[in-house]
């Protein structure tokens, strides 16, 4: 029975090698590409049919940087009339620097977490009841943070305050962790089996998310070795969670860099009166309730 998986940001870095591993499963599974640039997809289609001739790859426009966008995606993606087994949440950006959506949302916020989950949100109903769902987090919600107390939701949302800005790709991983958490335990009340875990692929320098290659000197890299991860092997960590038979069940678990290696996350992420918040607000936001 084929196994549709969605992988966001697949043309690329973790995207593009969790989509060509588990393709390298079989033909069982039917990749849905989704992606913002549709010619870069296109490209990233062609190089992993190069090597795996009987792959099952789809490419879909998608733009987690705005709500509308997520529902053509999702509206698109129902019109195929296909089953979903599997979702990885991984396209985002980083940076410093805040803008505006057409949302009217911070533009680190929407991309990263607040798109994803909307996305989430529609595409549950769609899912199979074994199904699994992982999210892309990073380290970075934990070290940058510490001593930084939870600004509130609408800080992180709207953005404004300087200080949060600076910290806005952090805090939206955070919102990545917690919300798997939260989605998790309301799955597990509802009675649903689907399987939700969220990742840190480590810092991977060869990606376009570290797009200022010169600073990884060979010192800096010696520095940072204990967090230094690959896009291959993060990809096969993802793969194993979307597809290991020990994987099917939960509950929502951190994993660094290998499916063997389940840590603890950041104390905040375990807050929960700050997921309650988080999705309460995100729940408004993206439309779902009033």
């Amino acid at each position: 029975m084929t196994k549709t998986v969605m992988i966001t940001g697949a043309n690329s870095g973790l995207g593009f090698e969790t989509t060509k591993q588990i393709a390298e499963r079989g033909s069982d599974y039917q990749l849905i590409m989704a992606c913002r640039n549709m010619e870069k997809a296109r490209a990233a289609k062609a190089r992993i049919l190069e090597s795996i001739p009987d792959a099952n790859l789809i490419c879909l426009e998608l733009d987690t940087s705005s709500l509308a966008k997520v529902r053509a995606f999702v509206a698109a993606f129902k019109q195929m009339n296909l089953p979903l087994y599997g979702l990885v949440c991984n396209a985002g950006i980083s940076g410093r620097t805040v803008s505006q959506t057409d949302d009217g949302f911070s533009n680190i916020f929407e991309t990263n977490y607040l798109g994803h989950f909307l996305l989430t949100q529609l595409l549950l109903p769609l899912m199979a009841h074994n199904g699994r769902i992982v999210t892309v987090s990073s380290e970075r919600h934990d070290a940058p943070l510490k001593g930084v107390s939870w600004p509130g939701v609408k800080a992180l949302a709207y953005g404004g305050d300087a200080q949060v800005d600076q910290l806005s790709y952090p805090f939206s991983k955070l919102c990545m962790i917690l919300f798997s958490y939260e989605l998790d335990r309301k799955l597990k009340e509802s009675g649903k089996q689907i399987a939700v875990n969220t990742v840190n692929p480590g810092l991977m320098t060869e990606t376009g998310l570290a797009k200022d290659k010169s600073r990884f000197t060979p010192e800096v890299l010696a520095q940072f070795a204990d967090i230094i991860g690959t896009a291959k092997d993060s990809g096969k960590m993802i793969t194993d969670l979307i597809c290991a038979e020990q994987f099917a069940k939960g509950p929502a678990k951190y994993y660094d860099r290998s499916s063997d290696k389940p840590v603890k996350s950041s104390d905040l992420s375990y807050d929960k009166q700050v997921q309650q918040e988080l999705w309460d607000f995100s729940m408004k936001a993206a439309g779902l309730s009033k």
